[in-house]
């Protein structure tokens, strides 16, 4: 009876789904489609778009290091392809299951970003640029966002060898910017898909 009444379920949702999806566009995709409205700006994240798996160190409270393999990054495009929504899935360093999710909007009558960070593992969001702080920076090798919270600072490097490697790093400031902690992530992706 069980599995009767899920397969109803799934069959329902499909045929729901098909339904109310877009003219002439699949309801499904693996990684969605950026939209011919997008402002331009929200290109310099799409590389984040596909599969990528890989692997670095985190900097622990002592100063060391902890090295790790294990990373998957998976980023889309939604919200009818004008935003960018990139998972982070990986173990902390006690091995426990993390994620985290980023989405990322360029509003081009304002000019601003919108950049927040859901950690779902440890249930919080984090607001990193919207119009009154924060910044990204691109120049066609790295993108760099800097979130502000009052006198700290996060800033996270994407560096892009091409189109199939990058790496990520995050260091942290305390005093505006003025100087920065050693890097508190390291990381090299290679895209899967």
């Amino acid at each position: 009876m069980a599995r009767r009444l899920s397969g109803l379920l799934i069959a329902a949702l499909g045929i729901a789904t098909a339904r109310y999806s877009m003219a002439g566009e699949p309801a499904v995709t693996p990684y969605g489609k950026i939209s011919a409205q997008t402002p331009a700006q929200l290109r310099v994240f799409s590389f984040l778009v596909g599969k990528w798996q890989g692997g670095g160190k985190t900097r622990l409270a002592d100063g060391t290091y902890a090295h790790f393999d294990g990373v998957t990054w998976i980023g889309r495009y939604v919200l009818d392809g004008t935003a960018i929504a990139d998972e982070f899935h990986a173990s902390t360093p006690d091995g426990k299951p993390y994620l985290g999710i980023s989405l990322r909007q360029f509003d081009a009558r304002h000019g601003t970003w919108t950049i927040e960070y859901l950690n779902v593992s440890n249930s919080f969001l984090r607001r990193q640029v919207n119009s009154q702080s924060g910044s990204v920076k691109s120049d066609g090798g790295t993108v760099v966002v800097i979130a502000e919270d009052g006198p700290t600072r996060i800033r996270e490097s994407y560096r892009l060898a091409d189109k199939d490697h990058f790496t990520y790093s995050t260091e942290l400031s305390k005093d505006a910017g003025r100087s920065w902690d050693p890097v508190s992530i390291e990381i090299a992706m290679n895209r899967v898909e």
